[in-house]
């Protein structure tokens, strides 16, 4: 018996930077695949879970540039060779982590209508990215 890949045959939607014909009433709005406007209207939301979710998102955030790491320079070199080596190890896959979801996380996004969720996976693709440099 041969095995064959599926063909898939729809793809996901895509929301337009604009569509003129879009509905944002917070009655009519839905996570994906919606009839948005594709503008960032954010004064009325459905999903109020979302505005607190960025919120936390935005208190939660650092940049490298702004901690002092001088300890953990002098830690990593006091680890043992194995430490180091599982240091290195896992680093490495976090950093992999983060670039993949750096690099995926828009193409999810493009098929999201809801403005507060939209606003919540712009600032992950954002942390991501600050991940990764770090």
């Amino acid at each position: 018996m041969l095995l064959t890949e599926p063909k898939i045959s729809q793809k996901m939607p895509v929301t337009p930077i604009f569509n003129p014909t879009g509905d944002d009433s917070t009655e009519n709005r839905s996570i994906w695949f919606g009839n948005t406007t594709n503008l960032m209207q954010l004064n009325d939301v459905r999903y109020t879970w979302a505005v607190g979710l960025y919120q936390q998102m935005r208190e939660n955030f650092w940049i490298p540039q702004r901690l002092d790491i001088t300890q953990d320079v002098t830690d990593y070199w006091n680890l043992t060779d194995d430490e180091r080596y599982a240091f290195d190890g896992i680093l490495s896959y976090l950093t992999f982590l983060d670039s993949v979801q750096t690099c995926n996380i828009p193409h999810i996004k493009n098929s999201i209508t809801a403005p507060e969720i939209s606003l919540c996976m712009a600032e992950q693709i954002s942390q991501e990215g600050m991940h990764n440099q770090s």
